[in-house]
């Protein structure tokens, strides 16, 4: 152990036993602190040591069961206030050690302001207001996040710009994110950039997804169509595990439920067409069937939940793609002619190397 250490500890030792001895009534009080105002000059910190002294015996005097030798610990405290500052007492002693010092009016009020202090500190959450923002740093911010890519631009490079707008213009990182997703639906083709770039500013998942839930919330409204950008970041974010598909999953209109009666309905319709098929029908009955089934499906509601499952199909994810489909009643989404289309794609996408591979032996 170094020197400086084992100086350390036999200073603290003996300011304990010093102490101690005063507790049990051993030694006059004002002997020790006579004693104690002299050590005070051997090191510039022994105002801090002698409070973690005051510290260790505050908590053994309240066990104790002999009131006198509680008094005489708080005699002791009281008698060295002019060694140990008021301010290293109230971070190391108990409140009520502290009330019955006259330090502080009330342990109870006192413990209260420590709560609302440590709150304020590390759980309160910083709100940002357009008061504080600068319209002047979200300019900068989609100059910087249009710029042509083609050079030598890199995502970590852009990502230290928006750091430096974030603290320059005092911007909400939080509407920094929702900006960054929205020039990525704008510049989808530019997915290995945007993807490295929000992969490296937000490490949350669930904040990312909330702000994504929140653009799909948008279209929910009554004529409103989501576009396919939309859904085709979300995939992307998907099959790059940026966010998860169940906390996503709960802001995609229509409910489960809507969907599994949609089917039941679909099911009972089709049943009802296949008997009347069986009877003799004339042409001109057929093609105004034809048309009616047509109008139908044109006026079908917009499916966030099959337009994501498309956009997933389409990126090759099947993973996320079937947890979407087991979701659903069974050949409900392949009912679809945009999903069966996807899904052959994909399947081709698949068996095409093979296939290639097989030829070429054949051939050979």
């Amino acid at each position: 152990m170094p020197p400086c250490s084992c100086f350390l500890s036999d200073i603290q030792t003996a300011l304990y036993e010093l102490c101690w001895q005063v507790v049990q009534g051993n030694l006059k009080l004002d002997l020790a602190t006579s004693v104690l105002g002299d050590m005070m000059e051997l090191r510039d910190d022994m105002s801090s040591i002698l409070a973690d002294v005051f510290c260790i015996l505050d908590i053994e005097t309240s066990a104790l069961e002999e009131k006198n030798r509680r008094d005489h610990y708080t005699q002791l405290v009281g008698a060295c206030l002019v060694c140990v500052p008021e301010a290293i007492l109230k971070e190391r002693l108990d409140p009520e050690t502290l009330e019955s010092l006259g330090l502080i009016k009330q342990a109870h009020q006192f413990n209260q302001k420590i709560v609302k202090i440590k709150t304020k500190l590390f759980y309160k959450q910083q709100k940002f207001n357009l008061l504080r923002e600068e319209n002047e740093g979200y300019a900068k911010l989609i100059t910087e996040l249009g710029q042509d890519l083609s050079g030598s631009i890199t995502s970590h490079l852009v990502l230290e710009s928006i750091k430096s707008l974030i603290g320059c213009f005092n911007l909400d990182p939080n509407r920094v994110l929702d900006i960054i997703l929205e020039v990525y639906e704008s510049r989808s083709d530019q997915d290995e950039f945007f993807l490295s770039l929000i992969k490296s500013y937000m490490c949350e998942p669930l904040t990312l997804c909330h702000i994504l839930g929140f653009k799909f919330k948008f279209y929910q409204e009554p004529n409103e169509e989501t576009p396919k950008s939309l859904y085709h970041i979300a995939a992307a974010l998907l099959h790059h595990n940026l966010i998860e598909l169940e906390d996503l999953y709960v802001h995609l209109m229509p409910p489960d439920v809507t969907i599994v009666e949609e089917h039941k309905r679909d099911i009972s319709e089709a049943k009802q067409l296949d008997r009347k098929l069986v009877k003799l029908v004339l042409p001109t009955d057929k093609n105004e069937e034809k048309d009616k089934e047509d109008d139908k499906n044109e006026k079908l509601p917009d499916n966030q939940k099959l337009g994501l499952l498309e956009a997933l199909l389409r990126i090759g994810d099947w993973h996320h793609a079937q947890s979407i489909m087991d979701q659903m009643p069974s050949f409900y989404t392949t009912s679809h002619k945009a999903i069966a289309l996807a899904l052959c794609q994909l399947v081709h996408l698949t068996v095409e190397p093979l296939y290639r591979r097989c030829c070429f032996l054949l051939c050979h």
